[in-house]
């Protein structure tokens, strides 16, 4: 059994390049590991996978669930290599807030990818690994290589920038939730008649989203207003982080912010994107 924290993200930059002719786009965006997570637990089983899931109960058990598919795509591979396997139990405590622009269920397919990994001696290197996990969702590499990354092409490709010391953010969630694919189909369609408006922001899809749910910019005012050195949307929203240098001045913050925004975070830079606490062995 193993026992894994799988870290949220934020997106310190975000540049939308080429639509591709699968209709997906081409990214630039600077993704950086926050330490607000979700614990996932993987128990050996005899066949198939079977999921639970604690602290949210509106998220599908099955196949509909990213860190379902997960575990099919690695059994998949491991077919592919004539490596046999029984089955996984997945039990899933989730923190991260979804539908938030924090990759949640992609940090849990990360997670779930990393911890199968290990509980199989390691049948795949990081990029075998990181190729599996392209195939599941444009974050999930990043969520298995973690730290601060420079993430192009559709997010397979990562170039590693180590951070020097630690960085605190304060995240706040709003009580809505953002379509990402109406976000991108949004962002395509004021690109072609008011491209000025998408000039110099770090996060191309902020103006785009921001002008239907103004309240993700009310947040960010009141982040700088509470002490933050700037704030941003991460994502396609409609999660919100401001930068704080200090540590005791962030938690003050994330505390007052709470009475407004009950989904306040504060939160750390961590420099992997899945972390293992505990591997217990069959026979411990």
């Amino acid at each position: 059994m193993v026992r894994l924290k799988a870290f949220a993200k934020v997106n310190l930059t975000l540049k939308i390049l080429a639509k591709r002719s699968d209709g997906y786009h081409s990214l630039e965006s600077v993704m950086q590991s926050v330490s607000l997570c979700d614990y996932i637990s993987l128990e050996p089983h005899s066949s198939g996978i079977e999921l639970s899931i604690v602290g949210d109960h509106k998220l599908p058990t099955d196949n509909k669930n990213l860190a379902f598919r997960a575990a099919e795509a690695f059994f998949l591979e491991l077919d592919k290599k004539g490596i046999a396997h029984g089955g996984i139990k997945i039990n899933l405590e989730k923190k991260i807030p979804l539908a938030a622009g924090l990759a949640g269920g992609s940090a849990d397919a990360a997670g779930v990818l990393f911890g199968l990994n290990k509980l199989a001696d390691k049948p795949f290197n990081e990029e075998e690994l990181i190729m599996i996990g392209a195939s599941l969702g444009s974050d999930v590499p990043f969520c298995l290589k973690g730290g601060r990354c420079l993430a192009t092409g559709w997010g397979e490709k990562l170039a590693a920038k180590p951070l020097e010391k630690t960085e605190y953010y304060i995240i706040v969630v709003p009580d809505l939730e953002v379509p990402t694919p109406w976000a991108y189909q949004e962002f395509d369609r004021v690109v072609e008649s008011e491209p000025l408006l998408i000039e110099g922001n770090k996060n191309d899809l902020e103006p785009v989203v921001v002008r239907r749910y103004p309240v993700i910019s009310e947040v960010m005012g009141k982040l700088v207003e509470a002490g933050c050195e700037w704030a941003q949307m991460s994502g396609s929203g409609p999660s919100v982080f401001g930068l704080v240098r200090d540590q005791n001045l962030g938690r003050l913050i994330t505390t007052k912010i709470r009475h407004a925004y009950p989904r306040a975070f504060f939160t750390e830079t961590v420099g992997v994107g899945v972390e293992a606490e505990h591997h217990y062995s069959p026979n411990t």
